[in-house]
């Protein structure tokens, strides 16, 4: 590693909130050049997210149909949430699977893992595509799930063509999953 990307120096921090799912700490940071900043937002993540993209036995994807409040918008997006303190990444994210769509998958397989935000937070998502899905319930997140519908992969590509899937961790899952299945 470059010893200048290693001689940011934390000289202190100052916890500003703090709850179960985020912490925002102000760090006073000197940088390679000397710099010293004061206050420096860091938010801190202590549980990490999962993402599931549900893939059918005929190649179709199970999406979830959902509405944001903070921007106030109905989208379509991918099985997601956080991980329980000290829970299995992979146990997350079959539950999660099974909260929000009521499937089960017989098989979970890493698709990558990535910073959403790196300059200002430490948060990491984990994600999986879930094959051998059998539907055991109705979804039990009635509070963020409105509807669950499967989608073959074209129309999910002209959906984010078009703008239509707008959530990161969904735009992301699906196109590293596109990326991969087009080698």
């Amino acid at each position: 590693m470059d010893e200048r990307a290693r001689s940011w120096q934390v000289l202190g921090r100052r916890t500003i909130y703090q709850s179960r799912f985020v912490n925002l700490h102000l760090d006073q940071v000197r940088l390679p050049d000397g710099m010293l900043i004061e206050a420096y937002n860091v938010l801190d993540f202590p549980t990490a997210t999962v993402g599931v993209l549900p893939i059918g036995a005929d190649g179709r994807f199970l999406m979830i149909e959902q509405y944001r409040f903070i921007v106030d918008q109905t989208t379509w997006s991918i099985p997601a949430g956080g991980a329980e303190l000290g829970e299995d990444i992979e146990a997350a994210a079959l539950r999660e699977l099974v909260e929000e769509t009521g499937y089960r998958a017989a098989q979970i397989t890493p698709l990558g893992t990535y910073h959403p935000a790196i300059g200002d937070s430490n948060q990491i998502m984990h994600l999986f595509v879930a094959r051998g899905l059998v539907k055991e319930r109705e979804p039990a997140d009635i509070n963020e799930v409105q509807r669950v519908a499967w989608f073959e992969p074209d129309d999910v590509w002209a959906m984010v063509d078009s703008n239509q899937i707008r959530d990161g961790l969904a735009l992301t899952t699906l196109l590293w999953h596109f990326a991969r299945s087009r080698r």
